[in-house]
């Protein structure tokens, strides 16, 4: 598991450590000032590494296996074509798109779940600037 987490942090060190270099080169160069309270920067960058390294650890370990498992289930013959086989009759007919309507029900149902929560985390958002009276921006 630790082996997996080092794989993860050099991963995520690689695809945004040219973005921190960017940031870092506008402030230096195009701006001409040097970064305010560095070792705060730094060790925020680091907490921001560590965290992106658990979250997509947790992705790959938790989300993306159950995803694949549901999607395999959604797919198989098997479901997609129970009331034949309950019928004893073993072979698939040809395939249709609306033999597919249990994908198409959860995946807009996923969607709509998405665009129901979303007014409701920017309104976290909102909250947690109030609270922090503006040291974090909605």
């Amino acid at each position: 598991m630790f082996e997996m987490f080092l794989d993860t942090l050099i991963s995520t060190m690689r695809d945004v450590l040219p973005i921190a270099a960017v940031l870092i080169g506008f402030q230096l160069f195009v701006l001409r000032q040097k970064v305010p309270h560095a070792w705060r920067v730094a060790r925020g960058f680091l907490y921001v590494l560590v965290g992106l390294a658990f979250f997509l650890m947790g992705l790959q370990e938790a989300i993306f296996p159950l995803g694949e498992l549901m999607a395999s289930q959604l797919t198989n013959p098997e479901f997609v074509y129970k009331d034949l086989f309950a019928q004893g009759i073993t072979s698939i007919p040809t395939v249709h798109w609306q033999d597919y309507m249990w994908v198409y029900a959860f995946a807009f149902s996923i969607g709509l779940a998405t665009t129901l929560a979303e007014p409701s985390l920017i309104a976290v958002g909102m909250k947690a600037e109030q609270v922090s009276g503006g040291a974090v921006s909605a």
